[in-house]
């Protein structure tokens, strides 16, 4: 009976050490960021919760008239309805499906592949290297925002344009840094030493160089997102966004466009939510990224107080 005691004991204190190591390996890169970097984690967290489980937190479809016009925040709408006498909170929490699946994509599609353009060029090098720095620089040299308007307003409101268009004129920037990333590697001493003794060419980018990238190109994916969700709402702004989905960006575009809101209470409670969650992403974004960008890079000394 005391040895089956003494297993059982063993076995809870070996449960309670898994526990422990598991808990410790999650929380020890977490420890590392600031308090703003945490207070950026949390609202991410807390804006994926809400756009994921939509059609759990919220009563009425973000499409469907629920209530009276204008109808003041109450026990039956928290955040009140529009004109037309939908749920403000429903279009909140629908609307934050849109930005995130917008910035989380063209911040993938823009930073990932064209950071894999960046490394391929810039390791091949010669004419292919020399003509993706023309196209580069032309890409960079553009008017991005006039143009993004203008090639909309062509193609037609719908997610997939806006995706395509706003990586048009997002895949340049990594690419470049990837780039002259890959310029100075490729000429360190263990880079040449294993493709003298016969490392190939993918072997050499996959083991050595993409490692060395990869944390650079993280960074960039979250300004990149930062980016596309202020593009996506500020074309949704102009109403050259999706109609048929609900987007902060339209939320904007139909309260601002109401006759005299800003002499009535109605922005109170129509304009203000949109206009808020899109800057506490956009800040959750910038506190996350600033954070990053010092644990990447030691070098980075960071101002206390700053």
């Amino acid at each position: 009976m005391d040895r089956v005691n003494r297993i059982g004991r063993v076995n809870r204190i070996d449960r309670v050490n898994r526990i422990n190591k598991i808990v410790s390996s999650v929380s020890r890169p977490f420890s590392r960021f600031s308090t703003e970097g945490k207070i950026g984690i949390f609202g991410i967290l807390c804006i994926i919760l809400m756009a994921v489980f939509a059609p759990v937190i919220t009563t009425y479809s973000p499409q469907r008239i629920t209530g009276d016009s204008l109808e003041p925040p109450g026990f039956g709408h928290i955040l009140g309805t529009d004109e037309l006498g939908m749920d403000i909170w429903s279009q909140i929490c629908y609307g934050a499906r849109m930005s995130l699946t917008i910035g989380l994509a063209v911040a993938f599609i823009s930073g990932f592949g064209g950071g894999a353009i960046g490394i391929l060029a810039g390791y091949i090098g010669g004419y292919i290297d020399q003509g993706l720095m023309r196209v580069i620089d032309v890409t960079m040299a553009l008017p991005s925002f006039p143009l993004l308007i203008v090639i909309s307003a062509f193609l037609g409101p719908s997610i997939l344009n806006v995706i395509l268009i706003l990586v048009l004129f997002s895949w340049a920037k990594p690419a470049r840094i990837a780039r002259s990333q890959t310029l100075s590697l490729k000429k360190n001493s263990y880079i040449i030493a294993a493709r003298n003794y016969g490392a190939k060419p993918f072997y050499l980018l996959w083991r050595h160089i993409l490692p060395e990238i990869l944390p650079v190109l993280f960074v960039l994916v979250i300004g990149i997102s930062s980016h596309a969700i202020v593009a996506e709402a500020g074309l949704a702004f102009l109403g050259l966004g999706d109609p048929t989905s609900k987007s902060w960006g339209m939320m904007l575009n139909h309260a601002t466009g109401f006759r005299s809101i800003y002499f009535t209470p109605y922005w109170q409670w129509w304009l203000l939510p949109p206009l808020f969650m899109l800057i506490f992403l956009l800040l959750c974004l910038a506190f996350i990224s600033r954070d990053m960008e010092r644990i990447l890079d030691p070098k980075l000394k960071m101002k206390k107080g700053f």
